[in-house]
């Protein structure tokens, strides 16, 4: 596609309300395909971690970052957090609209808390994007372990603010066919301005490093984990998985390396130590690539242990394809969209059962010839289909449909 005409002159904001870039992995990619294409890119987001300055200029992308205090778990603590993240980037979004035309603002969520943003922009002639990371509303039943037809007002507001995110949006993005099917049920007009673009990494920076036997600390074996350390990200069934090895069946032949940071991090090293298997993980932290591609090289195994929830088994795992593109087979719960991702490259166990998880990790580490089959088809998916440039092709033909309306 030639995007000189398409992007030229363009002035694009993206709004994360969450996460901080570059750590976003799939903002900062989506901000650096606009930026390859002709267009001038500026996001707003909050500071979070290392992510501090509350502006910087990184690869000629301008980040205007805010302070806010992110909930913690109540429902106070939620409004507090997305009340405080509204007004803070509607005051920053003037900021740059006193600055020059501002043509596309492109929001992520979750939450989904910007749809009176689409309706004001519309006052000034900018398109308005949804970026569909999470469905909000199956994010909160899993949070809040709560069945829909018990959910309540909350659960209530959750669908409507997303059905209102999709009608006021110009275009639609999707990270899987799943979440773009939700949005057609929800309204077919939705159709025709709801395009996939999934997540993935980029293989041209985000690649095969070295091994490093050293990490594996004299162990046989060794597997990792990278991603968000949530609830309803399941690392404490990694934990009970260990335990079940050490504890149960008295092998210590794996060494862990858990790599992310999250509001269940202190918890879960806090169940290692209560279960006497502190030595049998490392526990990372929030570390740079480098760092995060040599352990995941040296792994023999990495570990996907989403469980299954109303979220987790409509969503796309950035994992996943991130183990795929290192060569590296992986062991998962049966959910839907992690099938469809890894294909033959998962070996999949009963749902939320930690033995049954600590089985899987045992089945591949003992069987190199399977691991390396695996490895050589994820790698293979990925640099056909699911790689991030791949991907960037589709956020082009996105924008070039909105800034065509």
């Amino acid at each position: 596609m030639d995007t000189t005409k398409v992007f030229a002159g363009k002035h694009i904001l993206l709004v994360i309300e969450n996460e901080a870039v570059p750590f976003d992995r799939r903002m900062w990619n989506i901000a650096r395909a606009l930026k390859e294409a002709g267009a001038r890119v500026s996001v707003i987001c909050p500071i979070f971690g290392k992510d501090n300055e509350r502006f910087t200029v990184l690869e000629g992308i301008e980040i205007h970052r805010y302070t806010n205090t992110f909930a913690d778990g109540s429902v106070v603590g939620y409004f507090r957090e997305y009340g405080v993240a509204f007004l803070k980037t509607f005051f920053l979004l003037h900021r740059l609209l006193l600055r020059g035309k501002v043509h596309v603002v492109h929001v992520a969520n979750p939450p989904d808390i910007f749809w009176p943003l689409a309706l004001y922009l519309k006052l000034f002639g900018i398109r308005f994007i949804f970026d569909e990371h999470d469905l909000s509303p199956e994010a909160y039943l899993s949070r809040f372990d709560k069945e829909e037809k018990d959910a309540g007002m909350l659960y209530s507001i959750q669908r409507w603010f997303q059905k209102l995110s999709y009608r006021f949006a110009d275009g639609i993005l999707s990270t899987n066919e799943t979440y773009k099917q939700r949005a057609i049920e929800t309204d077919p007009r939705n159709a025709k301005k709801v395009f996939v673009v999934r997540n993935g990494p980029d293989t041209r920076s985000f690649k095969f490093a070295s091994p490093n036997p050293a990490l594996k600390k004299g162990r046989k074996y060794m597997a990792a984990y990278i991603g968000v350390m949530a609830i309803q990200d399941g690392l404490e069934y990694i934990i009970r998985a260990v335990d079940e090895l050490v504890n149960t069946r008295k092998n210590r032949d794996v060494m862990f390396y858990l790599i992310g940071k999250g509001d269940d991090w202190p918890r879960l090293k806090e169940m290692a130590a209560e279960r006497g298997i502190a030595e049998d993980i490392v526990f990372t932290g929030r570390i740079p690539d480098p760092e995060a591609l040599e352990i995941m090289s040296t792994a023999d195994v990495c570990l996907s242990p989403d469980p299954y929830s109303p979220l987790n088994e409509l969503s796309t795992m950035t994992k996943i394809m991130e183990y795929m593109s290192l060569g590296k087979p992986i062991v998962s719960f049966h959910l839907k969209e992690n099938k469809f991702s890894a294909g033959p490259c998962a070996l999949y166990v009963n749902n939320n059962d930690p033995v049954a998880f600590a089985e899987g990790i045992l089945t591949l580490a003992n069987d190199p010839a399977r691991c390396k089959e695996m490895g050589e088809a994820g790698v293979k998916r990925v640099a056909e289909e699911l790689s991030w440039q791949k991907q960037a092709e589709r956020l082009r033909a996105a924008y070039a449909y909105v800034l065509s309306r």
